[in-house]
């Protein structure tokens, strides 16, 4: 087995068990027995468990990032022009697909992303950060460019809104199913499809009142 395929299933196993019991919970040896490796492989690679937590995460947030840009990409090759609610769709779908597949990587590689790291060092946890803001830029321009009459400030609230209403409580943690009942259920067309009218109607309406303001 190569080093890529081992550090692969390993932090595969590791989504898979920070995600089944939480960061305290899980257990270097449960992941390692999970991966089919030896606990001596995770000590080579990895010098304590919050530095494997942060590689999971980011192995995570990297498949889901990927994706996204592929998609903005697709939708940029076929129309040049992309619209809003393209570029809300694009941001949005590959978390969706993932929060409600039936598959249980699926929805731990959401999990994962979206925990915090409380436990981590701010060294660890601004790695995290910077590599996530590094491809935001590309967001924020689609955002300015469908919406002119906002400013870069704007684009990066704008960004922020989004992010939050991707990774609601709902959608990754189902925190009101029980209050839902018997009614939940939705699909992941729907979902996605009130994700893009619910932020890129809420943008346009902050650029109206941007231009009012002026």
């Amino acid at each position: 087995m190569t080093k890529a395929e081992t550090l692969d299933m390993l932090l595969d196993s590791a989504i898979e068990c920070f995600s089944k019991f939480g960061y305290q919970g899980a257990s270097l040896r449960e992941i390692a027995r999970n991966a089919s490796v030896t606990l001596s492989t995770i000590h080579f690679y990895f010098a304590s468990k919050a530095e494997l937590y942060t590689a999971a995460r980011r192995y995570a947030w990297g498949q889901i990032d990927d994706e996204r840009h592929a998609l903005l990409s697709d939708a940029e090759g076929r129309s040049g022009d992309v619209s809003l609610e393209q570029l809300v769709y694009c941001l949005a779908n590959p978390v969706v697909r993932r929060a409600l597949s039936p598959e249980p990587r699926d929805r731990a590689l959401v999990f994962v992303i979206r925990s915090n790291m409380t436990f981590a060092s701010s060294s660890e946890t601004g790695s995290m950060f910077h590599l996530a803001d590094r491809t935001a830029s590309r967001w924020v321009d689609g955002i300015i460019a469908c919406c002119p009459g906002l400013s870069r400030e704007d684009g990066f609230w704008a960004f922020s809104y989004m992010i939050s209403a991707v990774y609601s409580w709902q959608l990754v943690d189902h925190r009101y199913d029980h209050m839902i009942g018997a009614e939940r259920g939705r699909s992941i067309d729907t979902v996605c499809k009130d994700i893009v009218a619910f932020c890129s109607g809420g943008i346009r309406e902050i650029e109206k009142k941007r231009k009012s303001e002026r």
